[in-house]
Order: structure tokens, then C-alpha cells, then sequence
């Protein structure tokens, strides 16, 4: 018995792939140096949605995601993960890090920056909803202070004569000093 899928089987394909945009068609073949290949140009002159197209149809069937204060607590793993400025520069909370999703809540002037921002950092999707920027604010006041910066150049060595040696001569090129032989040897 076969049952047949009502409304646009090719467009729920599209998206359960990825939902592969124009902009990401072309940035993935310009990095790979094959942007004027006939396959992209095809794709390309077709129907191939924009980011604006997807965002577009997101809003009219619902809009963006929202969040209860409640849950706005930053998620441990992703506090280690992500540097506290970034955070703080796109007012961002991770509440939630999975495998291959992160839950991000976001100030609704900087969602867009904010998810593009993360996901990079991440190499994860991101989920972007919408919290109350005091609240947001606060969660981000919670951050812990940076870490105390570590002095800078090299580490003191503690090498063995034999190794001081070697360094002194083959790697820091220092001219080796002839040997002089025991009289009874030299003839």
C-alpha cells in the first residue's frame, strides 16, 4: 500500500537537506574554486531560495521562537566553548548546547548577527530565540571574569647539560671549539 504525501514533497526534501540557500550554494563553490562550473550556474539560474526568501516564509507561519526568563541560564559546555567579549558584543546567551545544536537567546536588534556569529564559532547550528534584552543583560553580568593574562615568551628551560649543548651547537648554530689531543697522541 503506498500513501501518497500531500503538498510540495520536493520543497520538505529541501529542507530536511539543509535548506541550502543561493548564498550558500555559491559561498561553498567559491571555496572549493568551482563557482563556474555548468552544475552551479544551472542551480543557480533556477529557483534556488535566498536567506531573505526562507526568513520570509518563517515569519508568516509564525515568526520567531520566544523564551521564558526562567530559562535563561547559561548552559556550562558553552560558557567554556565561547569567548565571554563575543558574548557580551552580540548580547547572546547559549542556554542549551547539544552535539549539533546550540540554543541561543538573542536580543531581537542582534538575532541575525548574533546566530551567524555563534554558529562559526561553533561549527553547530543555532536555534535563536528571542529573550527580554534585561534579562539577557543579566545572565551576561553573571559571566565569570577573564582569566589572569599569562606572561609572554618562551618558558624557562631546564635541559641537561648534554641537551644545553646540543641546542648551543646545532640549533642556535654556535661554532664548535676544536679539541685539543693529549701530547702522547699527537704526532
Amino acid at each position: 500500500m503506498t500513501v501518497k504525501a500531500k503538498g510540495p514533497v520536493g520543497a520538505l526534501a529541501a529542507v530536511l537537506g539543509g535548506a541550502v540557500t543561493r548564498e550558500r550554494l555559491q559561498r561553498a563553490a567559491a571555496r572549493e574554486g568551482r563557482s563556474g562550473t555548468a552544475l552551479v550556474r544551472t542551480l543557480l539560474a533556477q529557483a534556488l531560495p535566498t536567506i531573505e526568501d526562507i526568513a520570509r516564509a518563517y515569519r508568516e507561519v509564525g515568526g520567531s521562537l520566544r523564551l521564558d526568563p526562567s530559562f535563561l541560564r547559561m548552559a556550562p559546555r558553552a560558557a567554556r566553548l565561547l569567548d565571554p567579549d563575543l558574548l557580551r558584543r552580540e548580547r547572546c546567551v547559549p542556554v542549551e548546547l547539544f552535539e549539533d545544536l546550540c540554543i541561543l537567546a538573542v536580543d531581537p536588534s542582534k538575532a541575525a548577527t548574533a546566530a551567524e556569529a555563534v554558529r562559526a564559532a561553533l561549527s553547530r547550528d543555532v536555534l535563536p530565540v528571542v529573550a527580554d534584552p534585561d534579562t539577557i543583560d543579566r545572565a551576561l553580568a553573571e559571566l565569570p571574569p577573564l582569566p589572569p593574562a599569562m606572561r609572554h615568551g618562551a618558558l624557562p628551560r631546564r635541559d641537561s647539560p648534554v641537551h644545553a649543548r646540543f641546542r648551543e651547537l646545532v640549533i642556535d648554530d654556535a661554532g664548535a671549539e676544536a679539541l685539543s689531543l693529549p701530547p702522547e697522541t699527537a704526532r
